[in-house]
């Protein structure tokens, strides 16, 4: 690690954060609702879904290796949890190469090679990371898409036929599964299991009984960014305020403001813009 020194300069410092800013939870939370609510819901949908289970698998295994980050070099920017595999790496590989897949664009698929690679070098560059983890979140995030894309081309026989609810509570089941592989969960992991579970529960219920579809207008879009950003805002940090001051700052806590985080991002804001008449809906 000690040639990362080497290569940091003032000028470059600022540029590797913005990099890395692009696999942190504010950055999601601004891009993920905004491009579902004002772009392409659909493709936005499946980007959600399998973005927020890779946040989950990361998690869990980062829980099994216990790999401590890079100890020998300063942290130029602030991380916590472990090391192995890189978050932001495995993160930047699903989104934006998942965004490049569904666009099937020359320029789309250089623009994901560029941010890819810069996420992950910039985790480097800022000593957070070795160069395996970056190298082994690149791969799980790949494996993932791969998975993903595989799993929906090869859908169960039968499955549509359960409807949102019943497949959500399947889904439910099976990440309550995976957590029991871990002997102690990270905040990151209930975090992203959440939001990851309510997001796909009100994505398969919107799609079955609300398909909103985008009105064009400027005033309707800055109606839907105050309304759904205040919504965000008020679950993200203001239902936190509260958990705090009656004292239930659990797990539990955490657990229910990010299902709602989810649950509003792919539901609760698009079945108000549609009641508002800011959205076409069924």
């Amino acid at each position: 690690m000690e040639w990362v020194l080497s290569v940091r300069a003032e000028w470059l410092t600022p540029i590797m954060k913005t990099f890395t800013f692009l696999g942190d939870e504010e950055f999601f939370l601004l891009f993920l609702p905004l491009a579902y609510w004002l772009w392409r819901k659909n493709v936005m949908g499946r980007v959600g879904m399998v973005l927020l289970f890779t946040f989950v698998l990361n998690a869990i295994i980062k829980g099994i290796f216990h790999i401590p980050r890079p100890e020998l070099i300063e942290h130029l920017v602030k991380a916590d949890d472990w090391s192995f595999p890189s978050g932001h790496s495995q993160g930047a590989m699903v989104l934006w190469g998942w965004l490049a897949y569904e666009l099937k664009d020359r320029r789309a698929y250089l623009l994901a090679g560029l941010l890819i690679a810069g996420v992950g070098f910039s985790r480097v560059y800022l000593g957070v990371h070795y160069p395996s983890d970056v190298l082994g979140g690149y791969a799980i995030g790949l494996a993932t898409l791969f998975c993903y894309a595989w799993m929906l081309k090869h859908e169960p026989v039968g499955w549509q036929h359960l409807g949102p609810t019943r497949q959500s509570l399947i889904i439910f089941i099976i990440l309550m599964g995976l957590f029991m592989l871990v002997p102690e969960l990270s905040e990151v992991a209930i975090k992203g299991g959440a939001a990851f579970i309510g997001f796909l529960t009100g994505y398969l219920h919107e799609k079955k009984y609300l398909c909103s579809t985008l009105k064009p207008g400027m005033n309707l879009v800055l109606s839907k960014l105050v309304l759904g950003v205040t919504g965000i805002v008020l679950i993200w940090l203001g239902l936190k305020q509260v958990f705090v001051s009656v004292g239930y700052a659990t797990d539990m806590a955490i657990f229910i403001r990010y299902t709602l985080l989810g649950a509003w991002i792919s539901y609760g804001a698009p079945y108000l813009f549609c009641h508002f008449g800011w959205n076409e809906g069924k």
